[in-house]
C-alpha cells in the first residue's frame, strides 16, 4: 500500500498542497495537488494582514482534494515564510490580526528597541525591521502584547489548528531574532526589554518530532484522520534542505525572497558579518544557513499588476530580453520597496537616485531588475567567501525562480560562475523529508 506524506507549502503570494510517495525504486515523487492565494488584506496607509481564518480554510480545502483523489496521506507538514505570529490570549482566542510583515508598523522600532548592533551580537539575526522581534516592541507599544498570553509562529498556529497542540518548531523561531544562534535560547535581554520571558512562545521542538493528529471536528470535515509532524516550518530552511545542492554550491532560495547563502556547522557572528548584511538562521539538525536575505520576484509581481498589458510572467521576460540596452539598475535592498502603493513609481525614483534615467517602458522596468538583481547575488557570493574562506564552484537555484531561465543566465554571466538549477519545488521536497522519519 502506497504510503503519502503531504506538505502545504504557503508563500507570500501563493501556497500549495504537494504529495508526495515512494516509487518501487526508492524514488521520491511529487504532485501538486491544490494551490491558492496567500491571503494577504490591505488596509489603507500600507498597512497590511493576513486573514488565517480563509488561510485555513484554504489548508482545509487542499486536504479535502487528498480525499477526492483517494490519497490520503499519515503524515503532514506545515511551512510558511518567516518572522509573523500569532498572538493568543489566556483563553486561547486570537488577540487582533495576525500582522504581515509588510505592515509598516515596526519601523520606528528598528533604531529604538535596542540596536541593530546588539541585536546581531545578542542573536546571529540581521536586523530588518519586519523581524519578529520589532513587531513586537510594536505590538508592546499599541498595548496588544499587554492581552496576549502566548504567541506562535503562524505555520505553528496553522498546525495548532489542526491538532490543538501547540508548539513552535525551531528553524521558523530562528526568524524572530530572539534567540541566540550560538545556544538555541532565547535571549534574557531582549526578552525582558519585551516585558515577556520564555514561556511566552510555547514547547520549541526540532523539525521531525510529531505534533498530534487531526482534531475530531477536522477529521470530520476533510474525511479522515492524518498524524501532523514538525516539519522545517520556515521555508527557505526546508527549501535549503530539499535542494539537492552539491558540495562546492552557493545556494539560492528564489521566490518571492531571494535567499543566498551556505550551510554551515556553526553561526558566523562578527562584526564584519554584520555590516556585509549577513544573517544565520537554523537550519536541519542544527546547522546554520548562513545568507543574506535579498528581495526577490516580489518586485516583480507588484510590478506586473501596474502593468497595463496585464503580462504572463513569459511575456515578462520576453520584454526584459529585448531592454538590454537600458542602463539602470536600482538597489533592490532598499526599504521602500518592502509595500510601496505603487511599486512602478518606486522603482522608476530609485534608479534615478542610483544616477540612471527613468525608464520610458515596463520592459526596461522588467531588466531593471533583473539585472539589479544579478547584480546583487553576485555581490552577495563574493561576501559570502570572503567569511567563510570558500571558493564556490557553482550558484544551485532552486523555488520558483529557478524557472526563470534568463535570470539565470543573467547571474551567471554577471557572477562569472556556472549556474545549475535545483527543483522548483524545493520548499515542498525539504518540508516532506524532514517529516519522513
Amino acid at each position: 500500500m502506497t504510503k503519502y506524506y503531504l506538505a502545504v507549502d504557503v508563500g507570500a503570494t501563493s501556497g500549495r498542497h504537494i504529495l508526495a510517495h515512494r516509487n518501487e525504486a526508492g524514488e521520491l515523487e511529487i504532485e501538486e495537488i491544490y494551490r491558492f492565494s496567500t491571503p494577504l488584506v490591505q488596509e489603507e496607509d500600507e498597512h497590511c494582514y493576513w486573514d488565517v481564518q480563509k488561510l485555513f480554510e484554504e489548508v482545509l480545502t487542499g486536504l479535502k482534494k487528498a480525499k477526492a483523489l483517494g490519497k490520503i496521506p499519515s503524515r503532514i507538514g506545515i511551512d510558511t515564510f518567516g518572522v509573523d505570529y500569532a498572538l493568543l490570549d489566556q483563553h486561547d482566542q486570537l488577540v487582533g490580526h495576525v500582522r504581515s510583515y509588510r505592515d509598516i508598523r515596526t519601523s520606528p522600532f528598528h533604531e529604538s528597541f535596542l540596536s541593530p548592533e546588539r541585536i546581531y551580537q545578542l542573536t546571529g539575526i540581521q536586523p530588518h525591521a519586519f523581524d519578529t522581534v520589532y513587531q513586537l516592541a510594536a505590538d508592546k507599544d499599541s498595548g496588544k502584547l499587554a492581552k496576549a498570553t502566548q504567541a506562535i509562529m503562524l505555520p505553528s498556529y496553522l498546525a495548532y489548528l489542526l491538532t490543538g497542540k501547540k508548539q513552535n518548531e525551531l528553524s521558523i523561531l530562528s526568524t524572530s531574532a530572539l534567540m541566540d544562534a550560538r545556544t538555541y535560547r532565547f535571549v534574557p535581554e531582549i526578552m525582558d526589554a519585551l516585558g515577556i520571558d520564555s514561556n511566552f512562545f510555547p514547547s520549541p521542538i526540532e523539525a521531525g518530532n510529531k505534533i498530534g493528529s487531526f482534531l475530531p471536528e477536522v477529521a470530520k470535515e476533510v474525511g479522515f484522520d492524518a498524524d501532523v509532524y514538525a516539519a522545517l516550518e520556515h521555508d527557505t530552511a526546508a527549501a535549503f534542505f530539499g535542494s539537492g545542492a552539491k558540495e562546492g554550491d552557493a545556494l539560492l532560495s528564489s521566490g518571492t525572497w531571494s535567499l543566498l547563502g551556505v550551510v554551515l556547522k556553526e553561526p558566523i557572528i562578527t562584526e564584519e558579518s554584520y555590516r556585509l548584511g549577513l544573517t544565520n538562521e537554523w537550519s536541519h539538525r542544527h546547522e546554520v544557513r548562513f545568507l543574506e536575505n535579498i528581495t526577490g520576484m516580489w518586485l516583480i509581481n507588484r510590478l506586473m499588476k501596474e502593468d497595463p498589458e496585464q503580462p504572463d510572467i513569459l511575456t515578462v521576460v520576453k520584454e526584459a530580453e529585448a531592454s538590454q540596452s537600458f542602463e539602470g539598475t536600482l538597489n533592490v535592498l532598499e526599504g521602500r520597496l518592502m509595500n510601496p502603493e505603487s511599486m512602478k513609481e518606486m522603482v522608476d525614483a530609485l534608479i534615478v537616485e542610483n544616477g540612471g534615467v527613468a525608464p520610458k517602458t515596463f520592459g526596461e522596468r522588467y531588466y531593471a531588475i533583473y539585472h539589479s538583481l544579478s547584480l546583487c547575488y553576485r555581490d552577495a557570493i563574493r561576501k559570502l567567501e570572503t567569511m567563510t574562506g570558500k571558493n564556490f564552484s557553482a550558484l544551485c537555484v532552486f523555488g520558483g525562480g529557478s524557472k526563470n531561465r534568463f535570470l539565470n543566465e543573467l547571474t551567471s554571466r554577471v557572477a562569472e560562475l556556472p549556474v545549475h538549477t535545483g527543483p522548483s519545488e524545493a520548499t515542498a521536497i525539504g518540508n516532506i523529508l524532514s517529516i519522513e522519519g
